[in-house]
């Protein structure tokens, strides 16, 4: 019988992908170009392997086209001599799509490249150059010098942003994605600690969003040598987004214990709720208890961040004066206050809400994320007398399939011969 399970089981599963997917290769058939690029999108996204949509490239319409190249190269599945033709389409989109992938792919073809440099289109030499950078940085010094005399803005700004990464930084008129390819290709050709002291002499001069920019790459450099430099920032820092964004590089890099309680405290008092929120985040991964009663009040209020912030505080330290909470989560209007709910019961281990959390895996008003997560609890707490509910979803023609692949799992737990009889 064992045996019997396992294999009704698979077959199952594959049943359900494919009813899944189904309805997309109907799609496929459309005369509405808009049918076929949307089902085409979707089996991109089921990652569902198949050679029809090869034909697709060769579509009178362009977005049918371009979703076509997506899901071949997502899907491994692109190959050379289309993507070459691709190079050369009619539409400026699928020569920037295809010449992307086109140098991410390794392809070695000098006369595409030549070709590209000299593409009508400014934004498909663009892609070219900022695809270059990314991939081969230590080779583009032969493209930029052919392609220094562009005219192309773009292509001029970057080029001489990369001639001078502290000049690049300073100019607000400079966009934040050419700044962000200079450091990229800076990043390649410097060592860590030339890249570190590059950026520390133009960071107190920078606007905000390149400050958010410099903070985003100096995560990427070891603790010892950003450790000092960035505690003294937190002293001096009175902008709190930027505070933030300080605190996630020293918790990335050098982790939470390297964070002054004084400043988590800051976080936490904030007027701002996603500030507070972010507060005791950190005051839960340094273990912290100090917050649980302000957390407990925080329950009563009437923004989401503040109260989803104080339920995940209290959960972590197994607070059971959440459980007075759990039935007004579990009827409110919020999604939000629901999976928080769904999420206490499972941590505090609840099984007295198992009858609320049976209403909502059975009810279609629930967004299918709530949904999935109720049904998962049910086999959590293997609630065998429940096991028709799973059996009535996977029955049921009209209910998701992600839903029902949950379903399954649940219903090979609870009662596993029944997997059989569908």
């Amino acid at each position: 019988m064992a045996n019997e399970i396992i294999e009704s089981y698979k077959i199952l599963e594959e049943k359900i992908k494919s009813e899944n997917a189904k309805i997309f290769f109907e799609m496929l058939d459309s005369n509405y170009p808009a049918f076929k690029s949307r089902a085409i999108q979707e089996l991109t996204k089921l990652k569902i392997e198949t050679p029809a949509i090869k034909e697709f490239i060769e579509d009178p319409d362009r977005e049918v086209r371009l979703s076509s190249l997506k899901y071949l190269e997502k899907l491994a599945l692109l190959e050379e001599e289309d993507l070459i033709k691709l190079t050369k389409d009619i539409s400026p989109a699928i020569r920037r799509e295809s010449i992307k992938f086109f140098i991410s792919m390794g392809i070695e073809d000098e006369k595409i490249i030549e070709e590209k440099i000299k593409d009508p289109d400014p934004t498909v030499r663009y892609q070219l150059l900022i695809s270059y950078l990314e991939y081969y940085p230590e080779e583009s010094p032969k493209l930029i010098e052919k392609m220094k005399d562009d005219p192309y803005v773009k292509i001029k700004q970057l080029i001489e942003a990369l001639e001078n990464v502290s000049e690049t930084m300073l100019d607000d008129t400079i966009p934040s994605n050419i700044k962000k390819i200079s450091l990229i290709r800076y990043y390649e050709k410097t060592d860590a600690m030339v890249f570190f002291t590059t950026l520390k002499e133009v960071y107190g001069e920078v606007d905000k969003e390149t400050k958010k920019i410099i903070l985003r790459f100096l995560a990427g450099l070891p603790c010892d040598i950003i450790k000092k430099y960035l505690e003294g920032k937190i002293e001096e820092e009175k902008d709190y987004e930027i505070l933030m964004a300080i605190t996630k590089v020293i918790r990335k890099v050098c982790g939470t214990e390297d964070i002054p309680s004084w400043l988590i405290n800051n976080f936490v008092d904030h007027k701002d709720p996603k500030i507070v929120k972010f507060g005791l985040k950190l005051a839960q991964d340094k273990e912290d208890m100090g917050y649980v009663d302000y957390a407990r009040e925080l329950l009563d209020e009437v923004d989401d961040d503040l109260v989803i912030g104080a339920a995940d505080y209290l959960t972590f330290f197994q607070d059971y004066q959440l459980t007075d909470y759990v039935s007004e989560f579990l009827h409110s209007v919020s999604s939000k206050r629901i999976k928080e709910a769904l999420k206490i019961i499972k941590k505090l281990k609840l099984e007295n809400f198992i009858n609320e959390i049976s209403d909502i895996a059975n009810n279609k008003k629930y967004p299918m994320s709530i949904r999935k997560n109720a049904i998962n609890l049910l086999k959590y707490f293997k609630a065998k007398n429940l096991w028709e509910i799973p059996f009535n979803i996977l029955k049921d023609p009209y209910e998701n399939g992600q839903l029902k692949l949950a379903s399954l799992n649940a219903l090979l737990k609870l009662n596993p011969e029944m997997v059989t009889n569908i």
